[in-house]
């Protein structure tokens, strides 16, 4: 079941297995049903989530409206991080688009791994750094690109997420109405 998690932290950072081990009691698997909350408005975010399967949606309420800022791929790292960090509550909502299962850690553990052993600290504030800067390439994204070359990323980077979240959420995540998707999809062909 942590098979997915260490084989992407692996990526940045080389475990040795007792480092490996000493994550394993802190590590909680959760299991979300489709629209269930993870993170809500409000609360403090205290816990990072890494998706083992399924989808998570980040968004906002704003205006009587809801926004969505992402969807998380598979194997990665989701939380409402300016609360995560900074321990305030969120401005944002975490739901599952999909059933999920989430291995998730609390921010105490995270702190204690980080205080243990320098190698969780790294790999933290690589996670981290990774999140900000996909959300410094996305607002970039929304400067510089249109629509159609943001969906066509996503067709190339994130197959799967076309089939599994339902297209309002993708058509969300692009900033344009869902009709101005299904143009977009005629007119592309994959």
């Amino acid at each position: 079941m942590l098979s997915n998690l260490f084989k992407f932290i692996n990526q940045f950072v080389d475990f040795s297995e007792k480092e490996i081990k000493s994550v394993q009691e802190f590590v909680q698997v959760i299991h979300l049903n489709k629209n269930e909350i993870f993170i809500n408005e409000g609360e403090i975010a205290d816990q990072i989530a890494f998706t083992n399967s399924g989808y998570l949606r980040v968004y906002y309420n704003y205006d009587g409206e809801e926004i969505t800022r992402d969807i998380t791929p598979l194997h990665s790292f989701a939380t409402a991080l300016s609360s995560f960090v900074l321990q305030t509550p969120s401005f944002e909502i975490i739901s599952a688009i999909t059933d999920c299962e989430l291995l998730v850690i609390k921010k105490e553990h995270l702190e204690y791994l980080y205080s243990e052993y320098p190698k969780w600290e790294r790999l933290g504030r690589r996670i981290i750094e990774e999140m900000f800067v996909e959300s410094q390439r996305r607002i970039y994204s929304f400067i510089t690109e249109t629509a159609e070359t943001r969906y066509k990323r996503i067709l190339k980077q994130y197959p799967d997420m076309i089939h599994d979240v339902p297209l309002k959420y993708i058509a969300d995540f692009l900033g344009i109405k869902l009709q101005s998707l299904s143009r977009l999809r005629k007119n592309i062909n994959w």
